[in-house]
């Protein structure tokens, strides 16, 4: 992400319906899944702005990882006490260290995602959780892509081609931002009849406090059919795994 976008994500990552509804849906996600014993060892990589720390911290010792340094003074600016500075293909992590290993949104930023999805499972302890997830659908690219410094959208097939290895015990593997989608991909769509200039560069705005909520609560109630079931499409794709004892 450019340095100037970071404000923006700073500013809006507490309250933005996208956010908090996600959150709410990891979290879930976390407390199905992941291992029975307490604390876990959390790792967020990919950070950002460290809106989502405290929410980990929950579940016992979360770890913010980052390789933007004003990405990680603004998450400790949150308060966040564990932060690392390390970008994927390489963290700075024991063999099979980490109870719950988060990739948000980070793997279509990194050339070798395959590479980066191998990492992942190493720092991973044997019966630990991988929560990942990536925009889904190449014909959905936009300029929100390219300000992000994204490399590639996704398939559900390839995120699991990607992160599904020997290792890896699929949980579920899922579309998700599914209830909203449709006027995702129309606005996605109408984008490409104007002309580039006219076309918005960002997706995370400002919304009126009433529509923020009723956003929030939509997209955060995919959780109850993801708890069991898989969407056929979505805006994101979704990929939760364990590893193998």
């Amino acid at each position: 992400m450019h340095p100037e976008h970071y404000e923006a994500y700073h500013r809006l990552e507490i309250t933005h319906w996208w956010s908090r509804a996600r959150r709410r849906i990891f979290a879930a996600a976390i407390g199905r899944f992941a291992p029975a014993h307490r604390p876990l060892r959390v790792v967020d990589v990919g950070c950002g702005t460290g809106a989502n720390l405290a929410e980990w911290e929950h579940f016992g010792c979360a770890i913010g990882v980052d390789a933007s340094p004003l990405a990680l003074d603004y998450s400790s600016s949150r308060g966040g006490r564990r932060l690392v500075g390390a970008a994927l293909p390489a963290l700075p992590f024991r063999d099979g260290s980490i109870d719950v290993v988060l990739a948000l949104d980070v793997l279509e930023h990194v050339a070798d995602d395959a590479g980066a999805a191998r990492e992942l499972w190493r720092i991973c302890t044997p019966g630990g959780l991988l929560i990942a997830t990536v925009p889904a659908y190449q014909w959905l690219w936009s300029k929100h892509d390219e300000r992000n410094q994204h490399q590639r959208r996704y398939t559900r097939q390839q995120l699991e081609a990607c992160v599904l290895g020997p290792e890896a015990e699929r949980l579920r593997s899922s579309y998700f931002n599914t209830l909203l989608a449709p006027p995702v991909f129309a606005a996605r769509l109408l984008g490409r009849l104007r002309p580039t200039s006219a076309a918005p560069a960002e997706d995370f705005h400002d919304t009126a406090t009433w529509l923020n909520k009723l956003l929030e609560n939509v997209f955060a109630s995919e959780w109850a059919w993801l708890r069991q079931f898989s969407f056929p499409y979505g805006v994101s794709v979704l990929c939760i795994a364990r590893k193998k004892a």
